[in-house]
């Protein structure tokens, strides 16, 4: 799909050189080691996965987040897999991040942002550009001075169901970690929700990836709807309910029952989910170990960068 021209989104040959969005990138990276070695270490992920608590947190967070998904074509298409999950960050941390320090949200920033981070290839994140604009999420805004810039904007729509997620993670953990419980009101300021896109993004330039905690689950995080199958299958083996088909993870989802086949196959390859000779099958001890360290660390980069953005919010 092309976003060229009065309906894509704007012109790809603006302002931006591949040599400034790498330095952008080291920019910002160097800027989130610190906090990110403190907040999402070993030792704090362990501790996390160790509180009494975690376990109803994240059993609460994963059957949230799978109602989220459920029933919605457009969210399953828009932001379904790990890469266009993390497109929707990246266009709040570029309209976020000031001017001054390489920000400002076009249509060539976010395509070489993508490209030079290896989030997505250029191809696909001008397809994720224009999906976003049919879907409602995003738009062009008011032209720049300079002709050659094509500025965008988020719509509400996108920035409603960014703070949405954020606001199932603090609530979730709210349960173990006071300092999320704390921080859950700031989430109605939206000058704090901006600084918190700035250093969550942050800390994705700084190369941290909540599946490095979990590597088992690499393979199905890429594939379209299959995280989504595993969290349904989390749900139901915790409220001890019968596996759902492979028609209704289908119809859930909007995925084909072949493609939802092939994600059942992948994860029992990778010892995620024990199978029969039919059926859907469940969760192993891997699988759920899996889902509970990748959530582990969604927790703690999100209480890490809440902290951090109150500090540089009061401070400024």
């Amino acid at each position: 799909m092309a976003i060229l021209g009065p309906t894509g989104g704007g012109s790809l040959r603006d302002d931006v050189s591949e040599a400034r969005v790498l330095g952008l990138v080291a920019v910002r990276a160097g800027t989130a080691v610190d906090w990110l070695n403190a907040a999402c270490g070993d030792e704090a992920r362990g501790a996390i996965l160790a509180h009494p608590a975690f376990p109803r947190a994240v059993t609460q967070l994963v059957g949230q987040i799978s109602a989220l998904y459920s029933g919605n074509r457009l969210l399953n298409r828009v932001l379904s897999d790990r890469g266009r999950n993390m497109f929707g960050l990246m266009v709040l941390y570029l309209d976020a991040l000031p001017p001054a320090e390489g920000g400002g949200l076009t249509a060539a920033r976010i395509v070489a942002l993508c490209t030079s981070t290896g989030l997505c290839s250029r191809g696909r994140a001008k397809a994720m550009l224009a999906l976003m604009r049919w879907g409602g999420y995003l738009t062009s805004a008011e032209p720049a001075e300079d002709r050659r810039v094509k500025p965008l904007m988020p719509q509400e729509k996108l920035v409603a169901l960014q703070h949405q997620r954020w606001r199932l993670v603090f609530d979730a953990g709210s349960a173990f970690d006071p300092e999320l419980a704390r921080l859950a009101p700031r989430l109605a300021d939206p000058a704090f929700t901006r600084v918190l896109a700035v250093t969550l993004g942050e800390a994705f330039l700084s190369g941290f990836r909540p599946v490095s905690a979990a590597p088992e689950l690499l393979d199905l995080v890429d594939r379209d709807g299959g995280l989504m199958v595993l969290l349904a299958l989390f749900t139901a083996e915790s409220a001890r309910e019968e596996p759902p088909s492979i028609a209704n993870l289908s119809r859930r989802f909007h995925l084909s029952r072949a493609h939802v086949l092939d994600l059942l196959r992948l994860s029992e390859e990778r010892g995620l989910v024990e199978r029969g000779a039919r059926g859907t099958g469940c969760l192993s001890p891997l699988g759920r170990d899996a889902v509970e360290r990748f959530f582990s660390s969604i927790f703690a980069v999100m209480s890490g960068a809440a902290r951090v953005a109150e500090a540089r919010l009061l401070s400024a």
